[in-house]
């Protein structure tokens, strides 16, 4: 496969990644990381892809940072709007 297209499905996961990581019930960013550990099984077991046992669980550990990393900063984000909209309330006395 081309460079630019794994290029391309990356920044494509992440950016869906960060999107489902805003929203407001906690699961829905939990689902790429599932999703990512279960292809990387799948090609191990299938064999899709010839890769090393100590390849894949580098591709494992290396993803899944990623993806919960920006799990972790799409859940600030909704923490501080929240915190923010308190605020606000707090400040119009509703």
């Amino acid at each position: 496969m081309n460079d630019w297209y794994v290029l391309l499905i990356a920044l494509l996961a992440f950016g869906i990644q960060y999107f489902l990581s805003t929203r407001i019930k906690l699961y829905w960013g939990s689902i790429l990381p599932i999703v990512y550990l279960a292809i990387l099984i799948y090609i191990q077991i299938s064999g899709i892809m010839e890769y090393s046992l100590i390849q894949i669980i580098l591709f494992a550990i290396v993803g899944e940072l990623f993806l919960i990393g920006y799990w972790v900063t799409g859940r600030r984000r909704v923490d501080n709007n929240r915190k923010k909209e308190l605020t606000k309330m707090r400040a119009y006395d509703i």
